[in-house]
């Protein structure tokens, strides 16, 4: 495991390498097949978290189509957030390349209620969903209580991808529930409620198989054949990928 320092860009640029993230991984997500559809909201639970990064996106959006107004009467209707992670992916991930044992902590707690921005069983922000969101995916329907079915290569790329979103704030940054940060951004004054907002942290490494590793670099050879992205992700390969 390297632990060679990598140097992050400016918020404007980690935006676009966020774009780039995302667009590599809708491609790459087009040749599964899998059964969700547009209407199944199933996963679209309040138990989603994200970077202040990604709530930066969103709120940029929210600027755009004037829609201010709209998003505090959400932000308002929901209440005080619960839920949170009790340990960053990054965090697992170093636990997992040290052999740290972890406890029931570590999972955080959940709230299964109806996301915020779901209408009709449709987001009211695909566009600029968090990549939280664009990472669930089954095989099969998984509503009225059925758990999601993912294939093994799926979970890695969900969990690599999600590494880098998290890297990409680890200079200042943090996550925590998806309502709880945009609240804190919207407002800078979030209700009252017990969360503990971990910071971001830098990638130490990626949690891989042996028959994983090609597909994962050609992966992230993609995201760094945008010249935004070529930087950091190309410091990624070099530092963090297994030779």
């Amino acid at each position: 495991m390297k632990q060679q320092r990598i140097r992050m860009p400016a918020v404007r640029q980690k935006k676009e390498v966020l774009a780039a993230v995302c667009e590599v991984y809708s491609g790459w997500i087009e040749g599964l097949s899998l059964a969700c559809r547009k209407g199944c909201a199933a996963c679209c639970t309040r138990s989603v978290f994200m970077t202040d990064l990604e709530g930066e996106v969103i709120l940029d959006w929210i600027r755009r189509t004037g829609r201010e107004e709209w998003l505090q009467a959400k932000l308002g209707a929901a209440g005080p957030a619960t839920g949170g992670p009790g340990m960053t992916t990054n965090q697992f991930a170093e636990a997992c390349l040290l052999h740290r044992e972890t406890d029931e902590e570590t999972e955080g707690s959940w709230d299964f209620r109806p996301c915020v921005f779901l209408e009709e069983n449709v987001c009211s922000i695909y566009g600029v969903r968090p990549f939280g969101c664009r990472s669930f995916g089954s095989l099969h329907q998984c509503a009225a209580g059925r758990a999601a079915a993912m294939t093994p290569i799926h979970l890695t790329v969900n969990t690599v991808f999600t590494q880098i979103v998290e890297h990409l704030s680890s200079d200042g940054g943090s996550l925590s529930n998806m309502t709880y940060i945009l609240q804190n951004l919207a407002t800078r004054d979030a209700p009252e409620a017990e969360l503990y907002l971990p910071a971001a942290r830098p990638i130490p490494g990626f949690l891989l198989e042996p028959d994983e590793v090609p597909v994962v670099r050609i992966l992230l050879q993609q995201v760094s054949g945008y010249a935004s992205a070529r930087d950091i992700v190309g410091d990624l390969i070099d530092n963090c990928m297994p030779i």
